[in-house]
């Protein structure tokens, strides 16, 4: 079976990358691990705007626990993409992030990590700081 992504509505960060050479695997499309790297350049930009860097949120580091990917399209080079950073659901060591990746309104993937907190202090998992939270 498929996996099958419902985007949230609560829209966080909206990024644009273009599709560098690079990204491109054998079979003449952005390699499906470039989008995880992509997801991976939203999430610390929008952290970034909010004041903060990904090892370093009041106190906490953050731990990728997982991650899905569903495909609609392929993406080229030399394409500009946009990923949208949208808001899933809180949990008690962390939050879901969604992903929608986009090239002129079309949409090429969606994407699901969970973002976890770990207490720099303790190096246990930790509820996510409420200074972060509140931000957005």
């Amino acid at each position: 079976m498929r996996v099958r992504l419902e985007l949230p509505e609560t829209v966080l960060y909206q990024y644009e990358i273009s599709v560098r050479v690079t990204d491109i695997n054998y079979a003449g499309h952005v390699g499906n691990d470039r989008f995880l790297i992509y997801a991976q350049e939203a999430r610390s930009a929008w952290i970034e705007s909010l004041g903060y860097k990904e090892w370093e949120i009041e106190g906490c580091h953050t731990i990728l626990a997982d991650a899905a990917i569903q495909f609609m399209n392929e993406a080229f080079a030399s394409e500009s993409l946009v990923i949208t950073v949208l808001l899933g659901e809180q949990h008690k060591y962390g939050i879901d992030l969604y992903y929608s990746v986009t090239r002129a309104g079309d949409e090429i993937a969606r994407m699901k990590t969970a973002m976890l907190f770990r207490s720099e202090e303790t190096q246990q998992l930790s509820a996510p700081p409420s200074q972060f939270i509140n931000k957005f």
